[in-house]
């Protein structure tokens, strides 16, 4: 069809913009993770410094690698991007039991519950509430019993810190709490750069879909006054394309007649055009792309590529315009 070409170059630009939609949420992910990781980092060595607390530093150390080993395993594999949400729920579960965990280590007086909050706060930024209603309700849920458990049973089978005296928690609720708003400060952050990403997708989205329509349009009205002009048929069309896929001697003579006025047209811009470049301008002039020529050549990309360029300077077209649509207009 006249306009392929142009289909084809829109529909691959909202591919790359849902890619670099994609590849940005991610790397937003990472910095998150980042986030944790220093968050982490920090207090396993706060605790071994000030409280001398060995066991629970080197579990904080570890879970420190967990969050860097999930910033490594984005960008070596793929499997990361397909099972992303799955690994968003573990990590948000993982981070509520570690909560509940040091909330009941500490004696529930370091204010650790404070980043209960920070975590129901960061669920607008990693799932989407129409999509993903039954992944929110199930992470709330498992908030909601932990911060309702830790609040109302003691767990006395539970281990407690030896390193602090009952009441001396001061210093320790200070962090907690100046962290938990950090935390909280973070999640409004993040999510606002999520929206700014999902407003330009739309955006982005709404202009190719607006021009892809244009073009449908564009495309049928030259097709008509095309076949009208040359007094060409459905059944010319595909016989001339099937020539040109199969690259038979006989599509040059056969495009001549059904286009007689393009190659005359061509060399009046530049009567040097060789035999093989009018033959590559016929090919662009069906709308055959740099891909779809070297395939019925049996030329390589790069060679076709060289000859397109060669073809750009003798007939003078500006770099900024695309090729094809210069050859299409005459």
């Amino acid at each position: 069809m006249i306009f392929k070409f142009f289909f084809k170059m829109v529909s691959d630009e909202v591919e790359r913009i849902d890619n670099e939609y994609e590849r940005n949420y991610l790397n937003l992910i990472n910095r998150y993770l980042l986030f944790l990781f220093l968050l982490f980092l920090f207090y396993s060595v706060f605790i071994i410094i000030f409280f001398g607390d060995a066991v629970i530093s080197t579990f904080l150390t570890l879970t420190t690698f967990v969050w860097f080993f999930l910033m490594v395993l984005k960008g070596k594999t793929g499997r990361y991007r397909k099972r992303l949400k799955a690994i968003v729920v573990f990590v948000f579960i993982l981070l509520v039991f570690i909560v509940s965990f040091f909330h009941i280590y500490t004696f529930k007086n370091a204010g650790v519950e404070y980043f209960y909050f920070s975590l129901l706060f960061a669920i607008p930024f990693f799932f989407n509430y129409k999509e993903e209603s039954l992944k929110i309700l199930w992470v709330a849920f498992i908030i909601s019993i932990n911060f309702i458990a830790c609040l109302y049973f003691d767990f006395d089978f539970m281990p407690k810190s030896r390193f602090f005296e009952e009441g001396d928690f001061k210093t320790v609720k200070l962090l907690n709490i100046l962290f938990s708003i950090i935390s909280f400060l973070m999640d409004i952050s993040f999510i606002t750069q999520k929206d700014d990403l999902i407003y330009g997708l739309i955006e982005d989205t709404k202009l190719k879909s607006s021009t892809i329509e244009d073009l449908q349009k564009t495309n049928t009205g030259l097709l008509k006054q095309q076949m009208l002009i040359n007094h060409l048929t459905e059944e010319n069309i595909r016989e001339i394309y099937n020539l040109a896929e199969n690259n038979s001697p006989m599509f040059f003579e056969k495009f001549q007649v059904f286009f007689p006025h393009f190659i005359p047209e061509v060399l009046a811009i530049n009567s040097n055009l060789i035999h093989s470049e009018l033959y590559f301008c016929a090919l662009m002039k069906i709308d055959f792309d740099t891909k779809k020529i070297a395939q019925c050549t049996n030329s390589s990309i790069r060679a076709v590529e060289s000859k397109k360029y060669r073809i750009r300077k003798k007939l003078n077209i500006p770099s900024e315009m695309n090729i094809n649509s210069f050859i299409l207009k005459i």
